[in-house]
């Protein structure tokens, strides 16, 4: 039996992370509920797990149960195991579509043992968690992040004000108007 340390990263400006220590054959379910649990995330979001191959079209994605019937196994039927075989694999998880909570996974270490642990543990925090509701995204969100996407970084607080709604500028009459933003 092989026993595997996997470092998760949440994607944040700040470095937190958790080192969960876990069975070769516990499966993908298992791991996303540990995972949440070290987080201290408490809803009942969807959320994957993607094994990136080489080339993004490539990629698997394993559902915590399969809404879209992509035909993709779910969390519960794939053993770690089976993805995660020597140290450096990776796996991305994405908790809760809608607020989009990104992890990178790593196996930093693997090690062959005759006992085995019965369910995943945390063995190490890194960093405070957030609050789970901090990514709530609301509308006035969704606009102010196209603008961002659009105008970049020339759309600083300075400009905030001169660029509040450019969907409503005399400049801008259809969507080819803003080719040079895209």
């Amino acid at each position: 039996m092989k026993e595997l340390l996997i470092k998760v990263l949440l994607e944040t400006h700040k470095t937190v992370y958790r080192d969960i220590l876990v069975n070769s054959n516990h499966n993908l379910l298992q791991l996303h509920q540990i995972i949440k649990s070290s987080y201290n995330f408490k809803s009942e979001e969807l959320a994957s797990f993607i094994k990136e191959e080489e080339g993004w079209d490539n990629d698997i994605e394993y559902p915590l149960s399969d809404v879209m019937e992509s035909g993709n196994p779910t969390m519960e039927k794939i053993e770690l195991g089976t993805l995660l075989k020597e140290e450096g694999d990776q796996l991305t998880y994405t908790y809760d579509y809608l607020n989009e909570w990104k992890f990178n996974l790593e196996v930093i270490e693997i090690e062959t043992v005759n006992l085995q642990i019965k369910a995943p543990k945390l063995l190490k925090r890194f960093g405070e968690s957030p609050k789970e509701d901090d990514r709530n995204v609301t509308g006035d969100d969704a606009q102010s992040i196209l603008l961002k996407a659009m105008m970049g970084d020339e759309f600083a607080e300075e400009d905030e004000d001169l660029f509040k709604d450019p969907f409503e500028s005399d400049n801008m009459e259809s969507l080819d108007d803003y080719e040079e933003y895209l």
